[in-house]
């Protein structure tokens, strides 16, 4: 079977250490299946089937990432590096995006939640996931509520930026001058 991975996953290196569990649910029920690595996360039949990528689970089909229900049943989107300007629609209260962008550990630099639209709540902190083959690399995760479409607004924007990372008796950052930026707007129904 082919290899399904998406744009940015076709770089990476699977983890050397084999034996992870396909996170996939075919017909609803979950798949029992054993990937070839730790940083696979569907077997070749769930991707191709669900039409994801088989290392970072995104949409495969181009429109966008696919809402998904978490353990605790609030539906989610999960906006990448290459949503970065993209619309979501139809979005409701009480859902979720989850923002993953990639961050290189060493460079001093990090993701940070520069604004966020009225409505659109942002949950305290962020998290790094470590790529387990190259401990320099892995990706930011952040939460955003939706709260609320306020005084008629459907909708607002999420931006990001690099910041530099640094203590000085707390954490704290500042923002890096002519450093990246990643924003979406949500429509919210």
């Amino acid at each position: 079977m082919a290899t399904i991975l998406c744009p940015s996953c076709q770089n990476k290196k699977a983890s050397h250490i084999s034996g992870g569990n396909c996170n996939g649910k075919p017909s609803g029920a979950n798949c029992t299946a054993i990937t070839a690595s730790l940083s696979i996360k569907l077997c070749d039949s769930c991707a191709a089937n669900q039409n994801m990528c088989k290392m970072c689970m995104c949409n495969l089909s181009g429109v966008g990432s696919t809402p998904t229900p978490t353990v605790s049943g609030i539906v989610f989107i999960t906006a990448r590096d290459a949503d970065n300007g993209k619309t979501f629609s139809s979005m409701k209260v009480g859902e979720q995006i989850h923002i993953e962008l990639d961050e290189d550990q060493w460079s001093g630099k990090e993701w940070d939640v520069k604004s966020t639209g009225i409505g659109l709540s942002r949950q305290l902190g962020s998290q790094f996931i470590q790529d387990p083959t190259n401990y320099q690399y892995g990706t930011r995760k952040f939460v955003i509520d939706i709260r609320q479409a306020a005084s008629g607004i459907s909708g607002g924007v999420i931006e990001l930026h690099e910041v530099y990372r640094y203590w000085y008796y707390r954490y704290s950052t500042t923002a890096v001058p002519g450093g990246k930026t990643w924003q979406i707007k949500v429509d919210v129904k």
